[in-house]
């Protein structure tokens, strides 16, 4: 394939995944102007010119949409079930590592926490905290070298407060 076949392809795509927000903000602006052109005649009338009707608008229609979205999300949790059982459906998501979670884990939090383990050690002042370090700094090697969570009896997150 060649390089503008793939740009087209990815553009294409990537348009796709847009398409929910972009019919959003178009929908949005195509109401706007439509009442902007038909209020603005009797706005005049009011005192107000067509960029204050426009600017007006634009506010009025933010606010919905982000009350709306607001609304939605904290006081009914709308996408709380999708979310749940896009996640628990799918065994993978459940214990098993994303590349992003391994690279992360095996690249930034061991060497972190052997180094900070080799600070608390040198000093000998805090032997329960290089104990309990020890104890984790092993199940977190363990979950990079399995590639998989170890997930503990009260540890399951995904039923906690969920009624």
């Amino acid at each position: 394939m060649n390089k503008r076949a793939i740009f087209f392809a990815r553009w294409l795509y990537r348009w796709q995944l847009a398409q929910g927000i972009i019919g959003i903000v178009f929908s949005a602006l195509t109401f706007v102007g439509v009442f902007t052109l038909l209020l603005g005649p009797w706005m005049a009338q009011l005192g107000l010119g067509s960029a204050a009707t426009l600017v007006l608008l634009l506010s009025i229609v933010l606010v919905v949409v982000f009350g709306l979205g607001i609304f939605l999300d904290r006081v009914v949790r709308f996408w709380q079930a999708q979310t749940l059982i896009g996640t628990t459906r799918n065994p993978f998501l459940i214990d098993y590592l994303y590349q992003k979670e391994a690279l992360g884990l095996a690249n930034i939090n061991v060497p972190l926490m052997s180094g900070v383990r080799e600070l608390l050690a040198d000093g000998g002042k805090h032997p329960e905290l290089v104990a309990l370090l020890d104890e984790k700094l092993e199940r977190v090697q363990k979950t990079v070298n399995n590639k998989k969570w170890d997930i503990r009896p009260g540890e399951d997150v995904y039923y906690d407060g969920i009624s």
